[in-house]
């Protein structure tokens, strides 16, 4: 039997994977254009490269038309590690795709300090802090932003 989180041996990255592969299944099926784990600069590598790694590295490609996505089970202090994973898009927000339920107001105020966006499951924004679920994005709306980027 496999690890389950909890056991001693789990270290959160198989589920990680697991969830980076179902991402990638959900924009296959809406045709998004995108690499996963795709160096950026020296060993930064974020989940999700939008809409390619190529386009990335291409100095004249426009950076509003570039976005990265991270995917962690988890945030705790992780949520950290998305802020650096792409220099040419730190002035930009980071998005996150998180299966963490109920993220404190404070962790969440330090997010938004860092422009880091939140994106769950639409069932799981009720289990966030009421005053913020607003600045929460659903995967529905992240795809469709995706798709208006790349349209």
């Amino acid at each position: 039997m496999p690890p389950r989180k909890g056991d001693a041996q789990y270290d959160g990255s198989r589920f990680d994977a697991e969830g980076e592969h179902h991402l990638a299944a959900l924009f296959d099926a809406y045709s998004i254009v995108y690499t996963a784990q795709s160096i950026t600069e020296g060993k930064k590598k974020p989940d999700f490269l939008f809409p390619s790694a190529e386009k990335y590295h291409d100095i004249s490609f426009p950076t509003e038309k570039l976005c990265t996505l991270a995917a962690k089970t988890t945030c705790k202090d992780r949520w950290r590690q998305v802020l650096n994973e792409a220099n040419r898009l730190r002035s930009k927000p980071k998005y996150l795709c998180t299966l963490q339920q109920g993220i404190s107001s404070a962790q969440m105020d330090e997010m938004q300090e860092e422009c880091v966006v939140l994106v769950v499951p639409k069932p799981y924004i009720k289990t966030f802090p009421r005053t913020k679920q607003n600045r929460i994005w659903t995967i529905h709306k992240f795809v469709s932003y995706i798709k208006e980027l790349q349209s």
